[in-house]
């Protein structure tokens, strides 16, 4: 039955060409009914990637993306702490180059007091919550070209389309191969026993370690994957339960040293985050979940407002040069390329207001991270 737990999440990062990017969401990891065991896996699983990942490629190209310290007071704490600063600069990627020149040769306490400061960089929360029923769910996976890791031809997994919601791995993992044998018998494939599956599970693999999953050709047309199930009381086979769906983004073509975040080329494409018994009880952990999407760091790594948002060029310029001054614009229709919009960003926002902020989301309406898909459930 339900009950209430603390749950360690992985934060959604994603790799780019030069290092990784924070996007919207989370991954559950493991449940704890106390918060000092779900504490204590916190800090060993943060303290993992902290040993090897360069805290100054995540996030963004500016310091504030990585801290709360501006960059003559993080200078100084580098000097504190024995180590090299290379100044007063707020570029992050001067000082990437000197972390991964003496990363190596840290100790233990310059390494914890440099991250002390990274104060904005975290790669593990913990969140109080609750624990639905266990359950699986089996889905279409999705797989598209990835311009970053070859120009062409190569593709990754970029999310799934939910099909069914079943109670164990014995009729998920029948149910898959059903939909493998329907898939391939429909485009005219050989289906024999080394083409299929060693497993329907899905691994999900650590972004800063492994690649993400690869398409190697014709055998991944289904996949099954835990999933708890919100429900005040048992479900009955054939009743109709609602799966919130985080939307799948990837990167588009690079401009200008420039990563976009774009939509997958699946319809209703994405990571299911749960199940639920009821439509109300689904469109209200949207409604939470989007508002905690309006937090993640850059709304312009999505596009522009002019593309997002029902506000003509001039409105959309008014507000945003109110809060800093663009220069970039056509006096015509007050837009420009996307990676102007994002530098302009990336440049501003340190100095601007939690309401500038609130304010400039609100330009992205039409801009949506969820959905709600209904699939039938089965024994």
């Amino acid at each position: 039955m339900p009950g209430d737990v603390f749950i360690l999440e992985r934060l959604n990062w994603r790799a780019v060409a030069d290092g990784w990017r924070l996007t919207t969401g989370a991954v559950r990891v493991d449940p704890f009914a106390r918060r000092a065991d779900a504490e204590a896996a916190h800090r060993e699983r943060e303290w993992a990637l902290r040993r090897r990942i360069n805290p100054f490629r995540c996030g963004g190209p500016f310091l504030h993306y990585q801290t709360t310290f501006d960059a003559a007071r993080l200078h100084d704490w580098f000097l504190d702490a024995g180590l090299d600063s290379p100044g007063v600069t707020a570029e992050s990627a001067v000082w990437a180059a000197i972390w991964d020149r003496d990363h190596a040769s840290m100790t233990d306490a310059q390494r914890a007091a440099a991250w002390e400061a990274l104060d904005r960089v975290q790669f593990y929360r913990v969140v109080e919550g609750q624990t639905g029923r266990p359950m699986h769910l089996v889905s279409h996976p999705h797989f598209e070209e990835d311009p970053i890791e070859r120009p062409y031809g190569h593709f990754r997994h970029v999310g799934s389309t939910p099909y069914m919601l079943v109670r164990t791995p014995r009729t998920a993992d029948e149910l898959c191969h059903a939909l493998y044998v329907d898939r391939v018998a429909r485009t005219g494939g050989y289906i024999g026993t080394p083409t299929v599956p060693e497993t329907w599970a899905v691994q999900d693999t650590d972004p800063f370690d492994e690649r993400p999953r690869e398409w190697h050709g014709g055998s991944e047309f289904a996949e099954r994957r835990p999933l708890e199930l919100f429900s005040a009381r048992e479900p009955t086979p054939g009743q109709t339960v609602y799966v919130v769906l985080r939307r799948s983004w990837r990167l588009g073509i690079p401009d200008d040293g420039w990563w976009r975040w774009n939509r997958t080329g699946a319809k209703s494409c994405g990571r299911a985050v749960a199940a639920y018994d009821t439509l109300t009880a689904a469109d209200a952990a949207i409604a939470h979940l989007e508002a905690e999407a309006r937090t993640t760091p850059s709304p312009f790594r999505f596009g522009t407002p002019h593309e997002w948002g029902p506000f003509h060029g001039g409105h959309i310029w008014g507000v945003l040069s109110d809060m800093a001054p663009i220069k970039f614009a056509n006096v015509w229709d007050y837009k420009a390329p996307d990676v102007l919009w994002s530098r302009w960003w990336d440049e501003n926002v340190a100095t601007l207001t939690a309401d500038d902020i609130a304010t400039t989301w609100a330009l992205y309406e039409w801009l949506r991270f969820y959905e709600v898909r209904d699939v039938e459930y089965r024994n």
